[in-house]
């Protein structure tokens, strides 16, 4: 069996022939040997989702003086596509469009690309070994969706938006979740079906620990109505491919492989941002800079500050939480026999008290693509303990898992597996943003705000109704290049010496929405 590793030596490895020919480009060279002395507009750091909306914001306001540094050799960040044989693909981050509808510009970009989405039929079958029986068997729809009607839809979550309204001190999603079962007294197959209806609901989608989720705040996001799609498979395809139309436009202002490394914003006209590309530390002058790495790398430190951040802004950096969710990529042979339905796109185990979420939820992509690819999902702490092990650790854990679901003869082993790390992943430090216990939405706020009206930040950590999610990500991006624009022209206007007068000024331009704040 052969094992594929998203570690970023094995992500350079994985890269189409498409990625490198772009280091080959006369223009991206043009671009190393100007910087020493063109003084640009905009420097926008990352060619993420928020990277490349910002980019395409300036771009559409006559703005083009500007210059994408992106340390990966392609576009993208946490969205990407990766080849495990010849004709097959699959996502290492962004899985899904969510709420696929013209409401959503996501949506709208991959139909302009002219790659096809899927709508996903999110049917379920439920296994255990645990819950009504102690041998291997599918569990009727029926019993799970009584509890998980019960006990989560009518009960836990109107309990818990309850003590959101009438508490005084927070506290973690866990603490609530335990008050419950204890006021209800569940036990059996019921506090099983319980814990298994809490974690796909939230830690599944949240990639955090119910023991790290706020109360208060852990829902506070908004979700635009519709159904879920996936991205059409396939070489070119994918989400990568989706983000390769996008960003062709303004592929010639991107430069790759150069990892940020400082920025200095002491000066009132003028932002220098020192990185480093092929081993080779350069710097490049902006009179704005937009940065829209991933909350994990400002936590992480990796990019120093001169000045110092303030405060409030370490602080917003620090309170809110980097969610981690990993996934295992099995890919079959096409003609191989499997002993799960091929037209069900979850296959998800009731586990044993205190193991729910170890192994237990199954993307099947055969409905979608055709293709005999199960992706296995692990969230929060759980997620974090997997990254600790070996490739083939991980491996014998799913098929433990999957045996208990199946049976021990009935699964054969799969012929690649592609495994992420992405809270090791030193361009990443983690997956998504979530609310931790200890934050709350000044936070996100604050993380959004401008530094003296040079230095802009954006990405999905950043708005604070569509955090961790892709078009959360390009709102924030377009929203702070707004900004930056506006600002650019005011001081214009000014005179290029005058330095703006308030440091928070331009932050209420680029978040775009609200939730509530009790």
């Amino acid at each position: 069996m052969m094992i594929l590793r998203s570690t970023i030596a094995s992500l350079l490895l994985l890269s189409t022939s498409a990625h490198s020919e772009k280091h080959d480009d006369p223009v991206n060279k043009d671009l190393i040997t100007m910087q020493s002395t063109k003084v640009y507009d905009v420097v926008i750091i990352g060619a993420g989702w928020a990277g490349l909306g910002a980019a395409r914001a300036l771009q559409s306001k006559g703005k083009t003086n500007f210059l994408i540094l992106e340390a990966e050799d392609s576009v993208g960040g946490r969205c990407r596509t990766v080849e495990i044989d010849d004709d097959t693909t699959a996502e290492l981050g962004c899985q899904w469009i969510h709420g696929a509808t013209t409401a959503n510009p996501v949506y709208n970009i991959a139909k302009s690309s002219g790659i096809a989405t899927i709508e996903s039929i999110s049917n379920v079958a439920y296994y255990s070994d645990v819950f009504g029986g102690d041998d291997p068997h599918r569990v009727p729809n029926a019993d799970i969706r009584k509890i998980s009607r019960t006990h989560f839809t009518n009960g836990f979550y109107p309990f818990q938006a309850g003590l959101q309204d009438t508490t005084n001190r927070d506290q973690s999603l866990r603490q609530t979740a335990d008050k419950y079962v204890k006021n209800k007294n569940l036990q059996g197959d019921t506090r099983l079906g319980f814990e298994y209806a809490l974690d796909t609901n939230i830690p599944q989608n949240y990639a955090a620990s119910l023991e790290d989720l706020s109360l208060w705040w852990w829902d506070s996001d908004s979700h635009i109505s519709g159904p879920d799609h996936v991205i059409e498979q396939g070489p070119g395809k994918g989400y990568s491919g989706v983000l390769e139309h996008y960003a062709s436009p303004i592929a010639n202002k991107i430069n790759f492989d150069s990892s940020v490394t400082s920025i200095n914003w002491s000066s009132s006209s003028k932002v220098i941002v020192s990185y480093i590309k092929n081993g080779q530390a350069s710097t490049v002058e902006a009179k704005k800079v937009i940065v829209t790495v991933p909350l994990g790398v400002l936590q992480e430190g990796s990019i120093s500050f001169t000045p110092a951040l303030p405060s409030w802004k370490l602080q917003a950096i620090n309170k809110l939480g980097m969610g981690v969710y990993n996934k295992v990529i099995m890919r079959w042979k096409d003609d191989e026999t499997l002993p799960w339905p091929s037209n069900i796109e979850w296959l998800n185990r009731i586990a044993s008290l205190g193991e729910q979420g170890h192994w237990t939820e199954f993307f099947n992509l055969k409905p979608a693509t055709g293709k005999h690819v199960v992706v296995a999902f692990s969230a929060g702490r759980e997620s974090e303990r997997v990254e600790s092990l070996s490739d083939d650790s991980i491996k014998s854990e799913i098929m433990d898992s999957l045996a208990a679901m199946f049976g021990t003869l009935s699964v054969p082993e799969p012929a690649q597996i592609v495994i992420t790390r992405w809270k090791a992943n030193p361009l990443s430090f983690g997956s998504y943003s979530y609310y931790k216990l200890g934050s709350e939405p000044k936070h996100r706020r604050d993380l959004g705000k401008a530094l003296g009206s040079r230095v802009f930040f954006a990405g999905e950590a950043c708005h604070l109704k569509y955090m961790s999610t892709t078009h959360g990500a390009l709102m924030s991006g377009q929203a702070a290049a707004n900004a930056a624009a506006t600002s650019l022209k005011t001081r214009a206007i000014r005179g290029f010496n005058q330095e703006e007068t308030v440091q928070h000024e331009t932050s209420d331009a680029f978040l775009l929405s609200e939730v509530r704040v009790s």
